[in-house]
């Protein structure tokens, strides 16, 4: 196995999907919890044991309570991504309160290989995804992915069907990493690390899709909007609506100073226009390679973080940032936290950040708290944290678990999410059953925390 955590860098167009790959760019180590810090309830609900799962992505509530998710690994003897791999998978829970998985489906390769994004499901239960690679179109010989449907029929039966073979051809786009989200109408709406203009960025800069489905089940997909370094370069995240209709998101690179931007897209007449909200590093301090997207609030303001930060202020461990509309469609940045490795408490984002009902916010790091880890170097095995306004302006943040204790998980990431209860739930790359097939790092495990 290799480290859970490595950086795709601007150059390495082949994606390289080994275990953990798939955690996201220009992740630095933490230390430490926060001395005195509350601890929530934390429970590893699944350990994937390799064959039916490794490393696992993400999870999402579904409306009969289970969780669905993907792993980018699955059905080897190695737990390894570096050949067809990965899984959708079903937690639902016993009346002994234990959870149990079935896998929905395998990945072969041609059918896709290595779902990184979360899933999505529309009203009737079916699930929605997109895999990084996979598909027979090109793209180094590892495909350039797929964005899938899983059908829910009777008897627990789900049947597989393929919406888009992403192509390695001028204007589409290639590999994509994020999930997809729904319109009121039902399209389907995501973006792509690479493709679309291939004369700005070597194997193109990524694009914004959406996909239509029409009266007979088929899907068309049209290519909204195509980056081009300056205005930004290799969208990582998932997309977020306003109750305009006008898409958020970020990029991990280009912008004013190539760090990375958070991007708006308005449609006006069927056309699709961008404004850059902000570009990151044009400041010391400031945030770079915004790669988990962002969170709106009612009031239209959003959130989001940056695993790093530039110049040496706060030893550069990355910020947690809210960005607030003004007066002239300008947009004022506001630093709400800087994560700091010399201070207890946190740090180095890996997940995109949540909004509870009371407007306080939830995130994972990958590295740090007061356990260490196979794989952790002394530094930890990552926490998950929360941050909460003050009557000051200012935020505060609090621990709420830190990972690698006994069989629990390690180098949490990608996401987390409510369910009605507030509980959280979010999975970790490593961590949990150790053994053949998955080593001494564990093939990583999908958890709880209750506050």
């Amino acid at each position: 196995m290799v480290r859970p955590i490595e950086t795709p860098g601007r150059e390495d167009l082949n994606m390289n999907s080994k275990r953990g790959g798939l955690m996201l760019a220009g992740l630095v180590l933490i230390l430490a919890v926060a001395s005195g810090a509350w601890a929530a309830s934390e429970k590893v609900l699944y350990a994937f044991h390799g064959t039916d799962g490794c490393g696992p992505t993400s999870v999402i509530v579904g409306t009969d309570g289970a969780l669905y998710g993907t792993t980018e690994a699955a059905g080897t003897t190695t737990c390894s991504a570096d050949g067809p791999s990965g899984a959708v998978f079903q937690l639902t829970r016993g009346s002994d309160g234990a959870w149990n998985e079935t896998v929905l489906h395998l990945f072969t390769g041609s059918d896709g290989s290595a779902p990184g994004g979360a899933l999505v499901a529309d009203k009737a239960g079916n699930l929605y995804g997109t895999t990084v690679y996979g598909g027979p179109n090109g793209c180094s010989g590892l495909g350039c992915g797929v964005a899938f449907e899983l059908e829910r029929g009777s008897g627990g039966e789900w049947t597989y069907k393929i919406l888009h073979l992403f192509f390695q051809k001028a204007g589409d786009g290639l590999w994509p990493y994020a999930g997809m989200i729904f319109d009121s109408k039902g399209n389907l709406y995501g973006t792509t690390s690479r493709g679309g203009n291939l004369s700005a960025c070597e194997g193109g800069c990524g694009v914004v899709f959406e996909l239509s489905p029409d009266s007979k089940g088929k899907w068309k997909e049209t290519v909204l909007y195509s980056f081009s370094s300056r205005d930004g370069e290799q969208p990582l995240a998932p997309l977020v609506f306003d109750s305009s209709g006008d898409l958020y998101g970020t990029t991990e690179y280009g912008g004013n100073q190539g760090y990375g931007t958070v991007f708006k897209l308005i449609e006006r007449h069927g056309q699709w226009s961008e404004e850059i909200l902000h570009s990151f590093g044009g400041f010391t301090g400031d945030g770079i390679y915004p790669g988990y997207g962002v969170t709106l609030d009612s009031s239209g303001d959003l959130y989001g973080a940056t695993p790093v930060s530039s110049g040496k202020i706060e030893n550069g461990w990355g910020i947690a940032f809210e960005l607030t509309p003004g007066a002239g469609g300008k947009w004022r940045e506001t630093v709400l936290h800087r994560f700091n490795r010399a201070k207890f408490g946190g740090g180095l984002v890996s997940s995109g950040l949540v909004l509870d009902t009371s407007g306080d916010l939830y995130g994972a790091a990958a590295w740090g708290g007061k356990y260490d880890c196979t794989l952790g170097y002394g530094l930890g095995c990552g926490v998950v944290f929360k941050l909460v306004p003050q009557a000051d302006g200012k935020w505060t943040e609090s621990v709420l678990h830190s990972f690698g204790q006994g069989n629990d998980g390690a180098f949490p990431g990608r996401g987390l999410v409510f369910d009605l209860a507030g509980h959280l739930f979010g999975t970790t790359g490593n961590g949990g059953y150790v053994g053949s097939p998955c080593g001494e790092e564990g093939c990583g495990v999908v958890f709880e925390v209750a506050p």
